[in-house]
């Protein structure tokens, strides 16, 4: 102390600034930092930071180091934590198929959790979501539209959920070369796709998964995300292969960290550690649990939120003690927790941190409620529109009707994990929809909740007698999916389709009727896609705060080019429940476009437009080397007289593979802009990886070589539900073949 006393006073004279510790010179490289703060820690004070991921890890008061928030929600706006702009929920968001729009979301969302926390710290407020570490992306597939938490993907492809990995990362986290805005968790690793409480509670679930599955569907989108940088990986409740999640060597270690070269944190999921004793039964105490899950690779802790029950990390002095870990592994482990902190800037001089200046201000800035209105319009996706009712030929109507239970609901409207609600910029379908009518009709139909369990058919007939338009809105919400809320079928909850089938029955045979569902999982809509009275099918899944106005400006194209639906489906949607298969089976046999046996209602990739395309000169290389990326033009026409967006989308398919692989791959899309009667070249590249296949565990990924074919236009090959606009398709080769290993980066 007396050395450093002296150095300090030589460093003023000379005119340097004296920092009590090196941990706190940011002069130092962060490794050095970091070895020197880890150094400094004793077992008991590491203990207590790698066991408190959830609510805030301890303020150390003898280094001056405050305490820290591990847990917030940033996936589409500050979620549970006061004002914030309140963006689609993410399945909306990936409907967009626009990778630019998801970076632009996350980076809004971003300065407004980075302002609130500046606000926090100043208040000297350390509470559960409001925090710089998010919980955020969920890279899970949504491979089984029963289980409850789709909504929070980015849908059932593996290049569509890979490119928003990317975006949102670079979004979140920031391009300053020295300090990150957010760090982004991609989570739940692994194989952790339904199902949460039905028929068994993910807690107890053993996902059983073949590794080349696990490989070419389950894993792709995290392997983006570490790619792309992120900080954290978040570890998943369920068991995969008889090892839990958060204990699983082979997936936090030789994937995560050798294969793809990972170098962050992991953290559990809320509970997930002391459920590697509760509920999987896999270890039977303490201290045994945090050595495993340690050593596996799990960093730190999401523990129970109540104090009151047990957190297994707070075992790990014992486990040292009792030789089940070594002191100095154990301090390794936790560097990744320190380096992250200091590249968020809470040990450098605030001066020197470019976030810090931000305030509250910025929270729903006109700049960031345009962003969320524009990020509704892009998600809607038009399943049907006959006779091209849509948009609306007329600017007011004598009678509409405007009813369901999503009429007047802006919690459900919202979803899941969503930021807190705001009245005065929120919207709904009967607020947006209203000033189309002379005289406006309404009702709900359902009592209670959207499970609908109780119905007025009296007060729907009231409703629609003599409109002209009926507008139906139905869904889903969190009453019927979020977490902890899969469903059982796929029908509609309760008497939804009553008010359907009564709209349909008690209005003139000229009426037209509209029906916008909110939803994230799939229903059964065999009976309004097939009844005629149902002139347009609008899904429009979770929109937020902007609904209504979203919807008036798509119904009525009245908001320019971006009122022009162009949204497409991120999943498949079955025809019938029988179709897919238990939840329980994660055999990607049968599921998801890529190994579907079966006709859909409508197609992954699929939604209809204001205007009609057309595609031609396809040109590529006949041959390209295993190995190396390939790119191609196509020309797309707008051939209609209205200014759109298009989705143009690349696939290409194996023709004599080796292994089971998908029967057709999405490579490359793009959403692009074509004035009415405009033709424009875009240009497309589908990465030499996506061509890998998990050839066996040995062997691991390998291109091979041989034909492939390859298709470009607005929608998949030969489906038997299409758009307007055509398909091209062609072949070509891919020479020899290329052994990867085990990673194909």
């Amino acid at each position: 102390m007396v050395l450093l006393h002296v150095f300090c006073i030589i460093s003023i004279i000379v005119g340097l600034h004296c920092y009590k510790y090196p941990f706190l010179n940011p002069n130092l490289s962060f490794g050095v930092r970091v070895d020197d703060l880890v150094g400094r820690l004793t077992l008991e004070e590491i203990q207590g930071q790698i066991a408190h991921g959830t609510g805030a890890a301890p303020a150390i008061d003898r280094l001056g180091i405050k305490p820290f928030v591990w847990w917030s929600n940033c996936a589409r706006g500050d979620a549970a934590a006061g004002n914030a702009t309140s963006f689609p929920e993410s399945i909306g968001l990936s409907a967009a198929f626009s990778p630019d729009l998801m970076y632009r979301v996350a980076r809004a969302t971003a300065l407004e959790t980075r302002a609130k926390n500046n606000y926090f710290v100043k208040e000297g407020s350390y509470h559960i979501q409001e925090g710089l570490s998010c919980f955020s992306p969920n890279l899970d597939l949504f491979r089984d539209p029963r289980w409850g938490r789709g909504e929070e993907t980015w849908g059932e492809d593996t290049t569509l959920a890979s490119a928003y990995a990317e975006a949102f990362i670079h979004g979140v986290q920031g391009d300053n070369s020295r300090y990150s805005l957010l760090t982004a968790a991609c989570k739940s690793y692994a194989a952790s796709d339904g199902p949460t409480n039905y028929p068994v509670s993910i807690m107890t679930f053993d996902s059983k998964v073949s590794m080349r599955d696990l490989q070419m569907s389950f894993l792709p989108g995290f392997n983006a995300c570490v790619r792309a940088g992120t900080y954290g990986i978040l570890c998943a409740y369920n068991s995969v292969n008889g090892v839990p999640a958060c204990a699983n060597k082979e997936l936090l270690t030789d994937i995560l960290r050798t294969d793809w070269g990972f170098t962050g944190y992991v953290i559990s999921d809320v509970g997930a550690i002391e459920d590697i004793m509760t509920g999987h039964h896999y270890y039977n105490n303490s201290v045994d649990t945090v050595a495993g899950s340690l050593k596996a690779g799990c960093n730190i802790n999401a523990g129970n939120q109540d104090p009151s029950k047990p957190n297994a990390y707070l075992s790990m002095v014992e486990a040292v003690k009792q030789g089940k870990l070594d002191e100095t592994f154990v301090r390794e482990s936790i560097k990744p927790l320190w380096h992250t902190r200091m590249r968020l800037g809470e040990f450098d001089p605030p001066n020197m941190v470019p976030f810090s200046s931000l305030n509250l201000s910025i929270i729903q800035s006109p700049a960031h409620r345009a962003l969320s209105l524009e990020a509704a319009m892009k998600s809607f996706v038009l399943l049907k529109n006959k006779n091209n009712f849509l948009p609306l030929r007329q600017s007011k109507y004598n009678v509409v009707s405007i009813i369901g239970p999503m009429i007047d609901n802006p919690k459900a409207q919202t979803g899941n994990y969503a930021p807190d609600i705001m009245p005065e910029y929120t919207t709904t379908p009967i607020d947006g929809l209203s000033p189309l009518g002379n005289t406006v009709k309404s009702t709900p139909g359902c009592l209670g909740d959207n499970n609908c369990l109780q119905y007025n058919s009296t007060a729907v007939k009231l409703a629609v007698a003599g409109a002209d338009v009926v507008f139906v809105c139905l869904g889903l919400g969190n009453d019927v999916e979020s977490q902890g809320h899969d469903r059982t079928n796929i029908s509609l909850p309760g008497h939804q389709l009553d008010i359907l089938k009564d709209a349909v029955d008690g209005t003139p045979p000229n009426a037209a009727i509209v029906l916008i569902f909110f939803n994230a999982g799939t229903l059964d809509l065999r009976w309004p896609d097939s009844n005629d009275r149902v002139t347009s099918i609008l899904e429009v899944f979770y929109p937020s705060q902007a609904t209504g106005v979203a919807l008036y400006n798509i119904i009525t194209m009245k908001g320019g080019s971006d009122s022009v639906p162009a949204g497409r489906l991120p999943m498949t949607w079955p025809m019938s429940e029988d179709q897919i298969p238990p939840i329980t089976n994660y055999s990607m046999e049968g599921r998801t476009y890529r190994y579907l046996n079966t006709e859909p209602l409508y197609p992954f990739g699929y939604g209809l437009s204001y205007t009609t395309f057309k595609y031609s000169n396809l040109t590529f290389s006949q041959t390209v080397p295993a190995g190396s990326d390939f790119s191609g033009t196509v020309d797309v026409e707008n051939t209609g007289t209205v200014d759109a967006e298009e989705v143009v989308q690349v696939y290409f398919s194996w023709t004599q593979p080796s292994v089971t692989v998908p029967k057709r791959q999405l490579g490359n899309f793009s959403r692009v802009f074509i004035p009415g009667g405009a033709r424009i070249t875009v240009p497309f590249t589908i990465k030499s990886g996506v061509f890998a296949v998990w050839a066996d565990d040995s062997t691991g990924w390998k291109i091979e070589g041989g034909a492939y074919t390859l298709s470009a236009g607005g929608q998949q090959p030969n489906q038997k539900r299409s758009i307007s606009s055509n398909v091209l398709q062609s072949r070509f080769n891919i020479t020899e073949s290329k052994y990867l290993g085990r990673s194909r980066n």
